[in-house]
């Protein structure tokens, strides 16, 4: 399920569709150009903590301001992202929030063969009360849980533009910590060190032919008392990245993905991973995407780690300058091990926007979640319905 902190990251950034708002730049004597966003909304969940019974309803008012600031010299690239997104709930109060976002990026061209980029994300977010760690456990919970994370990532990339050759030396620094809910999170504050080396050798047809390796090492602040969850993750996949043509682009990758527990008393896994993401238009104004994905990761609450297995199709189409329709589905298999426990997720999104401006878009949307599990108390209904608004000056 997508939470309203992943909303709020992607309205911080332009749309590049052509059903969009398109927002002018303030320009600036130091060269940034400055570009604030609101989006604001209200939306109906007649299921606000994700129960399977005993259901709370509630009407929700959304504000999300943002402002990115942009320096490029064509050489060098320099981006500030800031936003702020808060939710009122009229009759569950107690689910209110107000989540933050301020993140940097910087890419420069160091020389004709060497390419630097370094990103750094800082948010300060929550988790709906029933999702995350508190699954199945929101009727104990008078709050949503609120965490902070931090992500420090760089790579170094290698080669020419002209070259088919090219290696990447990649690094990311991840932490998280949750800041109430003690009783249920203390086990779960966790920083990540990765470090990786990729290889691409592009093609004359817009293929690029893809070796991606990395080690990630994952260190728990708290030793869970079944047993310490610290681990190293191995991951290697081999495949393709391509943009053929303004028709179709997208990525293929098999591989091998190795986790081991420092503590022998949880298992190993070891097995195949992969990830897919394809984009199709036959027309300049329609694109069809599909994807799949499966890792192992770390669970929130109880087990060993679970065998995650994903799937998304979506469809935009464009019916005229001003009006664009989207529909998405999204299913996913968790299979926990070291507990008894399999879930599946199936998520139904349609939206309509109206670009009633240049500055001013509207869009009506609905999601029906359906949530299943094989332990009680997991499983539950949720349908969202709502009207946003996006304005840009």
């Amino acid at each position: 399920m997508k939470s309203k902190l992943a909303v709020m990251v992607a309205l911080a950034c332009a749309s590049s569709q052509v059903v969009a708002v398109e927002p002018q730049s303030i320009q600036t004597s130091s060269g940034f150009d400055i570009t604030p966003l609101l989006t604001t909304g209200l939306k109906h969940d007649d299921n606000v903590a994700s129960t399977s019974a005993n259901e709370i309803d509630s009407w929700i008012m959304t504000v999300v301001p943002s402002v990115k600031a942009v320096l490029d010299d064509g050489v060098s690239k320099t981006e500030l992202t800031a936003a702020v997104a808060n939710g009122t709930y009229f009759d569950s109060s107690a689910d209110n929030f107000t989540d933050t976002f301020v993140g940097g990026l910087f890419d420069t061209q160091l020389s004709e063969q060497g390419k630097f980029n370094a990103k750094a994300d800082f948010v300060w977010g929550h988790e709906d009360r029933g999702t995350g760690i508190t699954e199945g456990l929101s009727n104990g919970q008078d709050e949503p849980t609120r965490f902070n994370n931090q992500t420090v990532s760089g790579y170094y990339e290698y080669g020419a533009k002209a070259a088919p050759a090219r290696v990447r030396f990649g690094a990311k620094y991840f932490n998280k910590e949750y800041m109430n809910q003690r009783e249920v999170t203390q086990f779960r504050d966790y920083d990540s060190v990765l470090g990786g080396v990729n290889f691409y050798y592009d093609t004359l047809s817009g293929v690029s032919a893809v070796l991606e390796s990395s080690v990630e090492d994952t260190g728990y602040d708290f030793v869970d008392p079944t047993a310490p969850r610290d681990s190293k993750d191995t991951n290697v996949k081999v495949g393709a990245e391509w943009q053929i043509s303004a028709l179709t682009s997208g990525e293929a990758k098999i591989g091998y993905q190795k986790k081991n527990f420092d503590d022998s008393a949880r298992e190993d896994f070891s097995g195949v991973a992969w990830t897919v993401n394809a984009n199709w238009s036959p027309l300049t104004y329609s694109v069809f995407n599909i994807g799949t994905g499966r890792k192992a990761k770390d669970p929130l609450q109880g087990g060993d780690y679970i065998k995650e297995t994903t799937y998304v199709a979506g469809w935009s189409h464009n019916w005229s300058e001003t009006v664009q329709t989207n529909l998405s589905y999204n299913r996913m298999e968790e299979d926990y091990v070291g507990v008894a426990r399999k879930d599946e997720n199936d998520s139904y999104t349609a939206s309509i926007k109206y670009a009633f401006r240049r500055f001013v878009d509207v869009s009506l949307f609905t999601t029906v979640t359906d949530k299943t599990s094989s332990v009680q108390g997991i499983e539950f209904d949720r349908n969202i319905t709502g009207i946003s608004f996006d304005f840009s000056l």
